[in-house]
């Protein structure tokens, strides 16, 4: 059953994520007239090499991430593994935590959105310094992590599709409320889920 949820969430995730990149390439060529720029045209000479840096790095680490987990002993996992921690660290993190100072929302969002930024580039430096260290297990635990705010780009989408489809709150409010459950409540449950195995091992 377990296998079968895997399996769905995974082809769900894959087409979202190809939705992503279809959508963000109108970020090249942008429309201040309505949707997410609608706010930036004057910022945007500045905003647009961190939105360029993210749009184009975070699709490249959610495949290559993804493709990590589900096949961790492939013969080019350490040079994906290389490419995942560059794409995060060097270019979509600190695009990611530029534009969480002009997220819609205001001050709630700019704190999620600047949060996830800092945990993901920490995440993944950790990850990155536990396998040069030889430690496996730490270095999967924070791997999962970082892919946790990794995959919070296809819930965002998911999670707002739906609440715009049925309308079930506010857009505005939906969006602050849907950039936090993205991804705090699992891993929150993923924190609980490895101290109630080191309790039981």
């Amino acid at each position: 059953m377990w296998q079968l949820v895997k399996v769905i969430y995974s082809v769900i995730a894959i087409i979202f994520g190809l939705l992503i990149i279809v959508k963000s390439l109108g970020y090249f060529y942008p429309d201040f007239s309505q949707g997410f720029l609608s706010d930036k045209e004057s910022v945007f000479n500045g905003y647009k090499y961190y939105l360029y840096a993210h749009i184009v790095a975070a699709p490249i680490a959610f495949f290559v991430g993804g493709f990590q987990l589900a096949y961790p002993k492939t013969k080019a996992h350490k040079i994906l593994g290389w490419i995942y921690v560059c794409s995060i660290i060097l270019f979509a993190a600190p695009g990611g935590f530029y534009m969480a100072f002009f997220a819609i929302g205001g001050a709630i969002s700019t704190i999620n959105f600047a949060l996830m930024a800092i945990l993901w580039i920490y995440f993944t430096l950790n990850a990155f310094l536990k396998i040069k260290a030889g430690d496996i297990q730490k270095h999967q635990q924070y791997m999962t992590r970082s892919f946790i705010l990794t995959n919070s780009a296809i819930l965002i989408r998911l999670f707002s599709f739906v609440n715009n489809h049925y309308g079930l709150i506010d857009v505005t409010m939906g969006y602050i409320v849907i950039s936090w459950i993205s991804w705090l409540p699992w891993l929150l449950i993923y924190e609980w889920t490895i101290r109630r195995n080191n309790r039981f091992s």
